[in-house]
């Protein structure tokens, strides 16, 4: 064999070998390129699931942000209702107070007007005992009025009588003196009952007017 028919064949086997070399890359990038997309579609899976998470996320993000609006609005009505009901509460003590004052107001008044009631009952008591006793004496006083009025008219009846009768005993009795001799006790004491007849004789007729 020559040089040339050597150097030829070395040629044609680098030539076969580059073919099979060719045909293997041809393979390698068939099946990397299946490989790429098979990769693709799974990216592009990969992609969509991402999307649908990135929504997902977003709508759960909006959903956190809307409870946390609400949850924040809830604090401001709590923070506003406590503030509320502690100024209730303040309003609350302070009525309470006022109503204690009032209850000691009230308590002291009613012990005042116990105090003015038991002193008045005590007054009326005294009052009542006095008009008692008042009505006793004014009894008792009739009474004695009454037994006095009987004495006095006994006793008027008695003077009357005597102021009839005695005048004229005394007459009768003067004109016996005058014709026969007496002692001077007996016409002083005749001149006695004289004296003491005109002074009665005054005293009725003064009572009368």
């Amino acid at each position: 064999m020559s040089g040339k028919e050597s150097e030829g064949e070395e040629e044609s086997e680098k030539i076969r070998q580059l073919k099979r070399e060719i045909e293997e890359l041809k393979g390698e990038n068939i099946r990397i390129t299946k490989k790429l997309k098979r990769e693709r579609k799974h990216t592009h899976k990969v992609c969509r699931d991402l999307e649908d998470a990135n929504t997902e996320l977003s709508k759960r993000n909006y959903e956190i942000d809307e409870a946390f609006s609400i949850v924040s609005k809830w604090i401001a009505m709590y923070d506003e209702f406590r503030r509320e009901n502690t100024e209730v509460l303040d309003k609350f003590h302070d009525l309470q107070g006022h109503i204690n004052d009032m209850e000691r107001s009230v308590e002291e008044w009613e012990n005042k007007a116990n105090k003015e009631c038991e002193l008045r009952l005590e007054e009326e008591a005294n009052y009542t005992a006095k008009i008692v006793q008042l009505e006793e004496s004014l009894e008792e006083r009739e009474q004695t009025l009454g037994y006095w009025k009987i004495r006095f008219s006994q006793l008027a009846s008695l003077a009357n009588g005597a102021i009839e009768d005695v005048p004229r005993m005394l007459r009768e009795a003067d004109v016996s003196l005058m014709f026969r001799p007496v002692p001077k006790e007996v016409e002083s004491f005749v001149e006695y009952c004289k004296w003491l007849v005109g002074l009665m004789k005054e005293m009725v007729a003064r009572n009368r007017n």
